[in-house]
């Protein structure tokens, strides 16, 4: 049965890029195969969930046609209380007719996540 593998972010900065995601959803760098470019691996429950490449770009990545990726399910009060910590801003959202709250974060670089829980 095909599932979700991992997400590849590319990003100008990976230091603040890889913080964000160690204190939202906390993540830990673990290995990457000797690509010929420049990345990271971040890992949750000893799966490498993230993938970030780097590259060279000025601006931010405007609004497109990838918007958010999600991750589940998440005990909301500790993952609000990781999330208030992190400084990073964030919105509190449900999905309609569904027992799932939402918590979209906004990282570095224009990066946003949702943290589902159950309600």
């Amino acid at each position: 049965m095909p599932r979700l593998d991992h997400v590849n972010i590319l990003t100008r900065d990976a230091p603040p890029m890889i913080d964000f995601f160690r204190k939202v959803l906390g993540v830990e760098e673990g290995h990457r195969p000797p690509f010929p470019f420049p990345g990271h691996w971040l890992y949750l429950d000893g799966h490498p969930v993230i993938h970030l490449n780097m590259v060279d770009r000025t601006d931010d990545f405007p609004a497109g046609m990838f918007n958010h990726v999600a991750f589940s399910f998440y005990d909301r009060d500790l993952a609000l209380k990781a999330v208030e910590a992190s400084g990073y801003r964030f919105e509190l959202d449900a999905i309609p007719d569904t027992d799932i709250g939402q918590i979209f974060v906004y990282g570095p670089e224009g990066v946003k996540i949702e943290l589902q829980y159950r309600r």
